[in-house]
Formats: C-alpha cells, sequence, structure tokens
C-alpha cells in the first residue's frame, strides 16, 4: 500500500515527518513524459523504504523544492534503478544535486549479475518475483491515473528498496562496495558538469577538413538552443541527416520550410553567413578541434592503434577475472583518452589492477589531447 501526495501542504507535511524517523537510504523512481519535448515532464516521484511506499504527484503538487533537503541529505543514501534520467528532471525539478545516491543497476554489474539489467530482471534473480509489465506504457501526464497504474508505480520503488539491501551485502562479500561508490562519484561529476553536448562530433566525419568542425560545434549549439526555447527534441527542430548534408555541400540548399519551421530557417541562414565570416577567427582552434574528431572517430596513429588494442586486451584479461563486463574495466572515451597520453585518468580500483609493474604500454607517436 502506498500514501499518495497530491498537494504543496500534503508534501510539506511529508518532508517534515521523513525527518523523524531514523533512514540511512531511501529508494526512489520517477515517471514522466519526454516525447515531444525537449524538457521532461515530471509526473510521479516514488519514494520507498523497505516497509512504506509515498507517491508524490508532480502535476498537481506545483512547488517540488521543498524536496532538496531530502535529496541532498548527505546521511541518507538515494537508491535508482538506471537513474541518469531521474536525477536530471530531478534536478531540473527541485534545484537539487542529488547526493549520496546509489545506481542498482551498476551494483548488479559489479556483483557479477550482469550488465544492463532491467529492474524486471534483477527482481526475477533475486526476489524470484515476475514484475506486471502491463501499464509500462502508461501516459502518465494524463489524469486521473488508474488505481492500477498508480499501484505499477509504487511498486518500481517498492522492489529498489527490496533488491538493494541484496545487493550491498553481496558486494561488500566481494569487497566490491568501495568500487561502486566510486563510481557514483565518477557520475556525480558528470551531473554536476554542464558540459557542451558531443553532437557534433557525431556530424564530423573521419578526415573531415577545416572549418567543418567548427561548423559543426556552433550548428548543434544552435540547434540547442532552439531546442530549449521551442521546448522540443532537438531532432524536431532539425535534424542530423541535413546538418549532416549541409556540411558536406556547404550549403543549405536541400533544407527548406517543409522539413524545417520558417523562423527557424530564417535563423539558420543567418548564422550559416555569421559563421562563413568567423570561421577565419578561429584558426588558433583548429589543432585542437582536428585532434577531438581524431579521438571520437578513432583516427589513430599506427603506433597507437597499437597501444589501444593493448589496453583493450589488458582490459578484457581484468574483466573476465573478474567476472564484470570490459567497458567496466575500461569504457571507449577512456581508451580514447589513454591512448592520447591521459593514463593519468586511471584511478582508484581501477589502478589496482591495470596499472602493473609489468604492464606498462607508451607511445611516443601521439599529439597530447587538450
Amino acid at each position: 500500500m502506498y500514501l499518495k501526495i497530491q498537494t504543496n501542504e500534503e508534501l510539506l507535511l511529508f518532508i517534515k515527518e521523513i525527518k523523524k524517523i531514523p533512514l540511512t537510504w531511501l529508494a526512489i523512481d520517477t515517471e514522466f513524459h519526454r516525447e515531444t519535448t525537449y524538457f521532461p515532464i515530471l509526473s510521479l516521484i516514488q519514494i520507498a523504504t523497505e516497509s512504506q511506499i509515498w507517491i508524490i504527484d508532480a502535476l498537481t503538487c506545483t512547488d517540488l523544492i521543498p524536496l532538496k533537503v531530502l535529496l541532498e541529505n548527505k546521511k541518507i543514501k538515494k537508491i535508482f534503478h538506471a537513474g541518469d534520467q531521474d536525477w536530471e528532471i530531478l534536478k531540473q525539478s527541485t534545484g537539487a544535486i542529488t547526493w549520496p545516491f546509489i545506481d542498482t543497476q551498476i551494483m548488479a554489474t559489479f556483483a557479477s549479475l550482469g550488465h544492463s539489467n532491467s529492474l524486471e530482471s534483477l527482481v526475477l534473480k533475486l526476489l524470484e518475483i515476475p514484475i506486471d509489465k502491463s501499464q509500462q506504457n502508461t501516459n502518465w501526464i494524463k489524469r486521473p491515473l488508474t488505481p492500477n497504474q498508480l499501484e505499477y508505480a509504487a511498486q518500481d520503488a517498492s522492489y529498489v528498496a527490496k533488491i538493494y539491501p541484496i545487493l550491498n551485502q553481496r558486494l561488500i562479500e566481494l569487497e566490491r562496495d568501495a568500487w561502486v561508490t566510486q563510481e557514483m562519484k565518477a557520475h556525480l561529476k558528470k551531473y554536476q558538469s554542464d558540459t557542451s553536448s558531443k553532437d557534433w562530433l557525431k556530424l564530423c566525419s573521419t578526415g573531415c577538413k577545416w572549418p567543418i568542425p567548427f561548423y559543426a560545434l556552433e550548428l548543434t549549439k544552435w540547434r540547442e538552443g532552439w531546442a530549449r526555447k521551442l521546448d522540443l527534441p532537438k531532432r524536431h527542430v532539425i535534424a542530423d541527416l541535413l546538418l549532416e548534408q549541409a556540411l558536406r555541400t556547404k550549403s543549405l540548399g536541400h533544407i527548406n520550410e517543409s522539413n524545417c519551421r520558417e523562423e527557424v530557417l530564417e535563423d539558420l541562414k543567418f548564422l550559416w553567413e555569421k559563421l562563413s565570416r568567423e570561421y577565419r577567427e578561429h584558426k588558433k582552434e583548429r589543432p585542437m578541434f582536428t585532434q577531438m574528431v581524431k579521438v571520437h572517430h578513432q583516427d589513430f596513429t599506427l603506433a597507437q592503434r597499437k597501444l589501444l588494442k593493448k589496453w583493450q586486451s589488458r582490459s578484457k584479461t581484468i574483466a573476465k577475472q573478474l567476472d564484470i563486463p570490459p567497458h567496466c574495466v575500461l569504457n571507449k572515451q577512456q581508451l580514447q583518452l589513454i591512448v592520447c597520453g591521459k593514463k593519468s585518468l586511471i584511478s582508484g580500483w581501477r589502478k589496482e589492477f591495470l596499472m602493473e609493474k609489468n604492464f606498462q604500454p607508451s607511445v611516443l607517436d601521439f599529439t597530447p589531447f587538450t
């Protein structure tokens, strides 16, 4: 059974009451709609302990900022499953940097239960309970929600609360609980940062010539701005294929009012003219842009490719020993940066396994990544 919170007054009362409970962790889940908007529309926030469940209606509770004190309480771990989007939405809705947090999907990976487990598969593995997913495709911004829909939302948070202690105990037994804490700290850095989108790198083909990278970066920043302004998915502002063709042909001739909004198209034409004048002023940035494109597409020298294979082989060997996926030892981005001279990023538990004295591959023939 769950307690439903539907007003700002009820939310304040909930915060007041939960402060009285001696908690060390809470399971949290959200339901939202994002198919046709840039900003996700938060519908529900489900919070659970092992014995209690609360459902906060984010559409009728018009002020969610009081939750910030709970989400940022350093004495209470916030437990999510595959929580990247949950963290983002809670930050948008409450202004909170949720911390400390733990992700049961990552916990399961380090507990040698497989990678990218759905909550359904983990519950089946750990509790031997099949989850009813019949309400999975609910339109969460439609009101009123049925009792079955609310029960489905409540059970997800409840199951996260049930599997967390089991996973935590497994990790303690494997002496990997500190590993997960390190992973969560890395996620926090990503979560806190306002790093610019990497969409532009996808638009740059291998070996593309200057000033294409400059155009690609500015075009994707421009599209992001329009997506925010119109509250539309970026692909609804202008498709990647249209931008790729513009970069390839150095022309906007294929873009018209049939595939782009009139106001957006007029602004794009203005930007295109502006870029054609400005790119010459950014010649000093050309080496950095070129290197970033090379790294993204793994356009390495022969020496770097040999080094990449050594590190890949090393990470696969260690992953097999630890019974975890190779990318959890070194992911694509980490491998790329190591090959470009950034071995210093290897820290924590990875350093113990990867930086043995008898394994010191190096390469002299590389351009440092800046």
